[in-house]
Formats: C-alpha cells, sequence, structure tokens
C-alpha cells in the first residue's frame, strides 16, 4: 500500500472504507445508494477478472486502433499538463507491448461497446444500479487519475491487477483548492499532500481502500475520488442512477470560492463568447464557462 504508507507519513486524516460481500451489496444496494456512503464489494467481478488480461486484449484486438495518453506524468495532478502533449494513435497490440515494458500509458474511457465481447460478459443489470447510462474501459500501466468528482453514481470494477483509491466527502470542497476553470477537478495530489501549499487540506478527513482484482468499488456522485495503479491494471466504470442536478453541480463547483466564478465569467467570454482558442488539458473537458457558454447556446436553438 505505497499510497496509503505516503499519507500516513504525511499527516493525512484518513479511514477505510467499508467491505461488503456481494450478496450484502445486491440486499442492501438501495440503502447504500440512499445513504451516499462509499462501499467496497469484494469479489463482485470475480468471474470477469478469471478471463479479462493484457494477453487476452493482444490476441482478440490487437490490430484494434485506439487512441491512448503516453508518457503519462508521474505525480498526482494530471490536470496541470497540456492534452496534447501525451495523446497517441496506435494498435492495441502495440500498447499492450508498451505496458509489459512498464511504460506509463493509459486506454482511458473507452465505452466498453467497442469490445462486444467483454460488453456481453458484463451483465450490469444484475448489479442492481437501477438505469445504467455508461460503461467504460481503463486499461494502463503507472496511471493517476488525480483527484475529481463526478456528476453520477459510480460502481468501479477492477478486472487485472491492483488499484488503489482515496475519496473526500463533497462536504470538504472548499478546502480542495478545485482548478479554477475546471472546478471539478483538484489541484491536491493526496499521495503526497502538500499543507504549506494547501493548509486548508489539513481539514479533510480522506477514505482508503486498495482494490485487488473481482473487486467493485461504488462511489456516490459528487465524492471526490482519486484513483492509482503503480503497475499494469484493467478496470471498467459503470455510471448510473441519477446525475447531479444543475443546482447541486453549481454548488459544488462554487466551492471554490471566488476565483472559480471570475474564471467562468472570464471563459465565458473570452473562450465562449469571443471564441479564442483554449489548451485542453489531460483528462480533463472544456472549462466550465466554455461549457456554460455552449449549452445556453444549444437551450436558444
Amino acid at each position: 500500500m505505497i499510497a496509503e504508507e505516503k499519507a500516513i507519513a504525511h499527516n493525512l486524516r484518513m479511514r477505510p472504507i467499508q467491505k461488503v460481500s456481494p450478496q450484502k451489496w445486491r440486499a442492501l444496494a438501495d440503502e447504500v445508494h440512499a445513504a451516499k456512503l462509499p462501499l467496497v464489494i469484494q469479489g463482485l467481478f470475480l468471474s470477469q477478472a478469471e478471463s479479462w488480461s493484457p494477453g487476452r486484449f493482444a490476441r482478440e484486438w490487437g490490430d484494434h486502433e485506439i487512441g491512448v495518453v503516453v508518457n503519462l506524468p508521474k505525480h498526482g495532478v494530471p490536470y496541470r499538463e497540456k492534452s496534447e502533449d501525451y495523446q497517441k494513435t496506435m494498435k492495441l497490440g502495440e500498447f499492450v507491448s508498451m505496458l509489459y515494458n512498464g511504460e506509463p500509458c493509459y486506454l482511458n474511457q473507452a465505452p466498453i461497446k467497442d469490445f462486444p465481447e467483454l460488453r456481453d460478459e458484463l451483465d450490469v443489470h444484475s448489479l442492481n444500479l437501477g438505469d445504467v447510462f455508461a460503461v467504460n474501459l481503463w486499461f494502463g500501466s503507472n496511471t493517476r487519475s488525480g483527484l475529481h468528482f463526478d456528476n453520477a453514481d459510480n460502481l468501479f470494477g477492477q478486472m487485472y491487477g491492483t488499484k488503489e483509491a482515496f475519496l473526500v466527502s463533497p462536504d470538504y470542497s472548499k478546502f480542495l483548492y478545485p482548478f479554477s476553470n475546471n472546478p471539478s477537478k483538484s489541484q491536491v495530489d493526496l499521495e503526497i499532500p502538500d499543507f504549506n501549499k494547501y493548509p486548508k487540506l489539513k481539514q479533510v478527513e480522506t477514505w482508503y481502500c486498495e482494490l485487488q482484482a473481482g473487486d467493485g468499488l461504488y462511489m456516490p456522485r459528487g465524492w471526490w475520488h482519486h484513483i492509482m495503479a503503480n503497475d499494469i491494471s484493467i478496470s471498467v466504470n459503470c455510471w448510473h442512477g441519477r446525475s447531479l442536478t444543475e443546482l447541486e453541480y453549481t454548488r459544488l463547483c462554487l466551492a471554490g470560492g471566488g476565483p472559480v466564478l471570475w474564471r467562468t465569467v472570464r471563459d465565458f467570454v473570452w473562450h465562449g463568447i469571443f471564441k479564442r482558442p483554449y489548451q485542453y488539458r489531460l483528462f480533463s473537458p472544456p472549462p466550465l464557462g466554455i461549457a456554460m457558454h455552449n449549452k445556453l447556446k444549444v437551450k436558444k436553438r
């Protein structure tokens, strides 16, 4: 548990995420969703974990052209980096070779429908999730997601290798130093917290778990999370249920205070109205101001 040891060494307040069996999850799924607390479901994806492997990807889909990110940064805040510096297109077989060579690279958020055989092996309807609107594949080595929150409930499945996850309740959003232009992303690296640069981080309680192959992790919408792998890993995620309302999302974003509000207005005008180009960042959507401008433009049509 390298990440956990680092966090303890840096005095980050941590608590373990509760673990349950698949049977208990299926019995209590509705209550867990209502409670909006994270939960590890041990062995939920064991059948998939027995057959999903890098070798299988190379054998069955080695000639598929895929878009990946390569030479990933070693730090835990990828949102600082220019996206174009890391993007590359290659065959999946070549990508798997890079993984075996220990190179930090990622096939991130690939729709599971691009791999029909895997989609058929993953029966999401048996997981008591309600409406599932996106299932994605995450396949890489030495990866770090960066601390961020999602708009929808997320059931994350570890299919190959291990991953470590740090979660933070949305109640602590105002202590997490979000990027002013992308307030769903944090400037904080929870693996190596810098309390001198980010002193309010001392008030944050962090939830932690290590996922083994076959484990599931339920992350409620709005919860901040940073997920990392120190070796080859294959995962899926299932976004499901009700998304954050516009009011809930706005409240979370505005937890970043004045800098977020000012930057959102600035980007709305500069990049939205005046259409000035913007430099996209790794693993990041368009800035909030641009997204708001585009959404308003669509509504007017």
